[in-house]
């Protein structure tokens, strides 16, 4: 889909403090293999704050960043892939309170780990469905540092998971970057890989443990077939939407700048995602994000903002986002770049860091064998 005249205004992050993955293999966080296998070499912990806070943290810089008026806001979604808190409340609701005092409507999304792209094309379909609408604000949150949870044992393919935020605010009214094209898909028939053989009702306890590997062996002698069939299936559909995205967009491969990509600890699986595009890895954020984990719905909206603040984008580069999630979801857009805004520096990515960094909750050890 073409998306002419939706800007991009501002974007904001909020990336806790990091645990190394030397620290992780000392306190039997992370088994030896997946330390020498996978490549991440840290992740980001939120420790106690809430994805909520965090996810508002990132909201109010992307709006003081892009100088528009809270009041100017039209429609909110929240992504996330991990829960953000009480059951039946409504966490989307409690961010926008924090940011504007208009009664537009929220959305909550769960597309797994393609979420806040997922969200921006909802976004920016409401915005193009009445003219009169000029703003959108998206913003994405996890913390997935639980009882029930070892992010260090993820058991698939990317291993390592962090925290985080990211948001964008977007207008129909001006932006440092004017967004070309976006396009989403699903994979529907993959939905199982995920389920794995665990009941749908009744849904799990509070307090359950959340093995992602255990639910992949009840494949049992398939699970390599499984796994292959899901890159294999993926791969297809998330290359057929970025080849169509970046000719919407009126660019090749050759005009891509940048890729904000999954984060991965692993230059091989950066090359299966993004070669069959006509891409180079050299143009991702492969050391960047290896040392940040796997941010669910973060990893692209972390990795833009990490380009435009510390300037190694500027007017006239394209960047393509890749992203794909729970084996099902996938979305891509294509970005260029206007002008570069007042915020980027070209100094060191802003890195907010709660006051809680020190506090880490307590996590199972786990010793799953990494796929």
């Amino acid at each position: 889909m073409k998306t002419p005249g939706i800007y991009i205004a501002g974007t904001g992050a909020y990336v806790p403090d990091t645990m190394s993955a030397e620290e992780a293999l000392g306190q039997g966080l992370y088994t030896r293999d997946d330390y020498d296998w996978y490549g991440w070499t840290g992740a980001a912990v939120a420790g106690t704050t809430p994805a909520p806070d965090m996810a508002i943290t990132a909201a109010r810089q992307a709006v003081e960043r892009s100088g528009r008026h809270p009041s100017e806001i039209d429609v909110h979604v929240h992504a996330h892939s991990w829960p953000q808190g009480p059951i039946g409340w409504s966490p989307h609701h409690y961010i926008l309170r924090h940011i504007t005092n208009r009664d537009v409507p929220s959305f909550l999304t769960w597309q797994a780990c393609a979420g806040m792209a997922g969200a921006l094309e909802l976004a920016v379909n409401h915005l193009m469905a009445v003219p009169e609408r000029t703003g959108a604000l998206v913003t994405g949150a996890d913390n997935v540092g639980t009882p029930d949870f070892n992010r260090w044992g993820f058991g698939l393919q990317n291993g390592v998971i962090g925290d985080g935020a990211s948001s964008l605010l977007l207008s129909t009214k001006d932006g440092f970057a004017s967004l070309l094209s976006i396009n989403s898909g699903s994979t529907a028939e993959l939905e199982m890989t995920y389920r794995g053989a665990d009941p749908i009702f009744p849904p799990p306890g509070i307090g359950t443990k959340v093995d992602f590997q255990e639910r992949l062996s009840g494949y049992g002698d398939d699970l390599g077939d499984t796994v292959a069939e899901i890159v294999s299936r993926q791969g297809e559909l998330r290359t057929e939407l970025a080849l169509a995205t970046m000719a919407e967009a009126g660019i090749g491969p050759e005009d891509v700048t940048r890729v904000c990509h999954v984060f991965t600890g692993l230059e091989s699986y950066l090359k299966v995602i993004i070669d069959p595009m006509g891409l180079s890895v050299d143009k991702g954020l492969l050391d960047y994000g290896r040392r940040l984990g796997h941010c669910t719905v973060n990893d692209q909206f972390i990795a833009l903002n990490h380009l435009v603040e510390t300037g190694q984008v500027g007017p006239g580069d394209h960047i393509l986002i890749v992203a794909h999630g729970g084996g099902t979801a996938i979305t891509t857009a294509a970005l260029r770049i206007d002008r570069r805004p007042a915020w980027a520096t070209g100094g060191p990515s802003v890195t907010r860091s709660p006051s809680t960094s020190s506090a880490r909750t307590a996590r199972v050890q786990l010793t799953p064998e990494a796929v």
